[in-house]
């Protein structure tokens, strides 16, 4: 690929990356459909890991399922495209995926606590841990498809450059 192309790549991606993020901070903020706009006259926080997620599994089992698919599985899909574009941004050409699965979760993390702190300290949503790990979860996920979509397009199925004898 030219640098042209690579170039207008990573201005799309650029791009899609200042959507994503404005649609990020809007539906973590300010987004009406989950409460964002109600603010409390008191803190409110849950720092024991894992009660949020209890809570919902235990309403899926009984049989509710939205509760799980917007709590659960919503704060997993959220961050997908933010640990699928850290990739492609942070892709230095390295050897294996640990160290870019560990800049990942680093990067992930820190954002995340800086987003709970933020919503504690608005008092718009809950600082939750389970968020946290949801979240982190989601980009880790998003990362790891990075990485296999990369692996797709760097040589697999191509023989990887070798003569086939024929």
């Amino acid at each position: 690929m030219n640098n042209t192309k690579k170039s207008d790549k990573k201005h799309l991606y650029t791009v899609i990356f200042i959507v994503y993020m404005a649609f990020l901070i809007y539906f973590l903020f300010f987004s009406d459909m989950f409460g964002r706009t109600v603010t409390y006259d008191y803190y409110r926080y849950n720092i024991t890991p894992f009660t949020e997620i209890k809570r919902y599994l235990t309403k899926l089992l009984e049989g509710d399922l939205m509760p799980f698919i917007i709590n659960v599985c919503g704060n997993v899909v959220l961050f997908m495209p933010f640990g699928y574009m850290f990739g492609v941004f942070t892709d230095r050409k390295q050897t294996g995926a640990v160290p870019g699965l560990v800049d990942t979760f680093a990067a992930t993390f820190l954002f995340c606590i800086a987003v709970e702190i933020c919503q504690l300290l608005t008092k718009v949503g809950v600082f939750d841990v389970d968020d946290i790990i949801l979240n982190v979860s989601g980009a880790l996920l998003g990362y790891a498809v990075y990485r296999i979509v990369k692996g797709t397009k760097n040589g697999k199925g191509k023989n990887n450059g070798k003569k086939t004898g024929k």
